[in-house]
């Protein structure tokens, strides 16, 4: 559509609309990124703390003269919560990851392409 004034001010209001909320749109996305960069951190602490406990647990355990560790309760637990720890830190960051690079991220091809390529 080539450049129309009688158009343009007849629809300035939708116009200003849609500048509008393409603006709001990308504020939002940018703010989900910050906070998906505090929740990474947010974890990553936690996970530094729970690892600690482990230590320490291995530690009391080894101090006490129980050398079968794998049946501790608490310790598999503490092991269980880190590696759900571990796995939304792992979730988290393949999020931002594509939202940062939304090209980065290896879409399937179409039918299409794939039936053309196998044709050659």
């Amino acid at each position: 559509m080539s450049f129309d004034l009688r158009y343009n001010l007849k629809h300035i209001g939708d116009i200003f609309i849609g500048a509008v909320q393409k603006t709001a749109d990308s504020a939002m996305q940018c703010s989900r990124g910050v906070f998906l960069t505090y929740d990474i951190k947010q974890l990553q602490c936690k996970k530094q703390r729970v690892s600690r406990e482990i230590g320490e647990r291995v530690s009391s355990l080894v101090n006490e003269g129980n050398t079968d560790i794998s049946r501790d309760a608490v310790l598999a637990e503490l092991i269980a919560k880190l590696n759900g720890i571990e796995k939304e830190i792992a979730d988290h960051e393949a999020e931002r990851s594509t939202m940062v690079n939304p090209f980065k991220t290896k879409k399937p091809a179409c039918e299409c392409t794939t039936t053309c390529e196998e044709k050659e």
